[in-house]
């Protein structure tokens, strides 16, 4: 019997960090299932959106119980998006892992019981699957960073002194 990994649900945030860092299609050479809702496709710009749809992102549509629980979560967590919530909702329902780089969104998905990870974890994986060196791995973090990534200083400086040997 083959077995399919959980999905990991990606959002707007993590999709732009990649974007920024050049690493779109080297994600999809990982074996994980990547997945975001439709919404989150409508957020970020084109030509990212169908780029990414072209090397095997799968888009999820919302169905009617998850506008619902959209609705339900914005009463209970007022600082976070619709569309983030929308990512969390779908993390929950496929049973996946939620991918965000979004601190207010990390916050619910761990109060809500869902397991996250970052934009930081996607460039581990490439690193150590080898599918990019460390020093790529660190030039496409410096460039996430000139372009406004908001990811944790003290995690990015661990990473770049590890990939690039600097400190």
């Amino acid at each position: 019997m083959v077995v399919f990994p959980s999905p990991h649900i990606v959002d707007a945030s993590v999709l732009i960090d990649l974007e920024h860092g050049g690493l779109i299609k080297e994600i999809f050479r990982l074996r994980h299932g990547w997945t975001a809702p439709d919404v989150v496709i409508g957020e970020v710009m084109e030509p990212l959106g169908s780029l990414l749809a072209g090397h095997g992102l799968k888009v999820s549509y919302l169905k009617p119980e998850h506008i619902q629980e959209v609705a339900r979560l914005r009463q209970i967590y007022k600082g976070v998006s619709a569309n983030d919530l929308f990512c969390l909702v779908l993390a929950r329902t496929q049973k996946g892992t939620l991918i965000t780089g979004d601190q207010p969104l990390r916050r619910v998905a761990e109060n809500e019981g869902i397991k996250v990870k970052g934009t930081l974890w996607i460039l581990d994986e490439l690193v150590e699957n080898k599918i990019i060196p460390g020093e790529r791995a660190a030039e496409a973090l410096e460039r996430m960073k000139k372009s406004g990534g908001r990811l944790p200083q003290e995690e990015v400086t661990k990473r770049l002194k590890r990939w690039t040997g600097k400190t």
